[in-house]
């Protein structure tokens, strides 16, 4: 009996090709990559229980994350307060100083939305519109609460080009991490 001439180019995985691997000779055949660029990241928050998470996450280290809180739209934009300690170090974006949705998206690639219950429709209008309208990713984070899970499921889907519902709350630093903020 013949054996394929594709099974005879197959060599199985030995143990000692982890060890070869890491010899000097195939070391040049290695990418070497430098990390992940950093983001420049808006997490809103767009009702109060999001709002206390946003100013304690806001209040941590991060990369390159401001966090922020909708507090009402004006016309063509909308009125946001930093919220916690900003992670790039910008001037005047401490806690509860306030700025333009139009100023904090001018230098963002990552806008993530977090919203419960009580989540402004409008809100999530507002900065879905503006983020679409200058190519910038939105996410949507919804968290746990009851029944009104649904509607405000339907307040982001139009507005978030990814929308996560989250069983639990302290998933919200895990989440943000791996989209890079």
């Amino acid at each position: 009996m013949s054996v394929p001439d594709t099974a005879a180019r197959w060599h199985p995985t030995l143990l000692s090709s982890c060890a070869l691997a890491t010899t000097a000779a195939e070391a040049r055949y290695r990418v070497n990559a430098p990390e992940f660029t950093r983001r420049s990241s808006r997490v809103i928050a767009l009702d109060g229980e999001s709002a206390r998470i946003v100013r304690e996450l806001g209040g941590r280290s991060w990369g390159g994350g401001h966090f922020l809180v909708f507090e009402s739209a004006v016309p063509d934009d909308a009125l946001l307060r930093h919220s916690g300690t900003e992670g790039t170090g910008t001037e005047g974006t401490g806690s509860g100083g306030t700025a333009l949705l139009s100023e904090e998206l001018a230098g963002a690639d990552t806008v993530v939305m977090i919203a419960s219950a009580g989540a402004n429709a409008e809100a999530a209008s507002v900065i879905g519109d503006a983020a679409a309208a200058r190519g910038i990713m939105s996410a949507g984070l919804v968290l746990p609460g009851g029944d009104s899970v649904n509607e405000v499921v339907s307040a982001l889907r139009p507005n978030a080009m990814v929308l996560v519902v989250l069983r639990d709350a302290a998933d919200v630093p895990e989440v943000l991490s791996a989209l890079r903020v």
